[in-house]
């Protein structure tokens, strides 16, 4: 989203996304989060959040708000790589992801995010790098449209549905093919466009 010169970014603090109120709390409406401005008296999906624990910047030119993020695709021996329902926005199916925190490596972020959203712990050694790159109009709950992501595969020989946290739920191993049948948030369907079999490859062959 584009930051207006009135957001003084020194100071952090949630504001809300339209009318850029500071008077905003979270509620939930059929257990998803929503965010309600007590100025404007709007109920919407998302706000606007100045965090100086993660990573974030604003374009100079564009005025333009990013966050850094990290992502990874799961694998088991089936081929198939695991998802869940986010519940909070998008609100759509996800792969484990999350922002990177000030002063952490991508890789020791993507091991965090898998082990906080879905339980599982993966020695680093194997998480794989697949691609840095920005992505545009990947829209997050915090306010960004844009994200600069590190993207990483992993293999795990298990069946078995993590149990996600309270940002999420349903888990499911889906192939690709099944998961582009179904609501993906943006960044998700666009790995899987852009790459597909190359991030089963990746997380395979390291």
């Amino acid at each position: 989203m584009h930051i207006p010169d009135t957001i003084c970014l020194n100071e952090e603090g949630q504001f809300c996304i339209e009318c850029f109120s500071r008077d905003v709390e979270r509620i939930f409406v059929e257990n998803l989060t929503y965010y309600r401005c007590g100025s404007c008296g709007k109920t919407l999906e998302r706000s606007l959040v100045i965090d100086n624990d993660i990573v974030w910047w604003v374009d100079e030119m564009t005025r333009e708000y990013w966050h850094e993020s990290v992502g990874i695709f799961v694998f088991n021996f089936q081929n198939k790589a695991l998802f869940f329902k986010r519940t909070i926005y998008p609100f759509a199916l996800t792969i484990p992801a999350g922002h990177l925190d000030v002063g952490e490596s991508p890789k020791a972020a993507v091991a965090r995010e898998l082990f906080e959203e879905v339980g599982l712990a993966v020695d680093t050694e194997n998480i794989n790098l697949f691609s840095e790159e920005d992505v545009m109009g990947d829209q997050c709950r915090r306010g960004a449209d844009n994200h600069k992501w590190h993207l990483y595969t992993t293999r795990i020989d298990t069946l078995v549905f993590p149990k996600v946290n309270d940002e999420g739920i349903e888990p499911v191993w889906l192939s690709f093919e099944e998961a582009l049948r179904e609501e993906l948030v943006y960044p998700v369907r666009y790995f899987i466009t852009t790459y597909k079999n190359k991030l089963f490859d990746n997380a395979v062959g390291g």
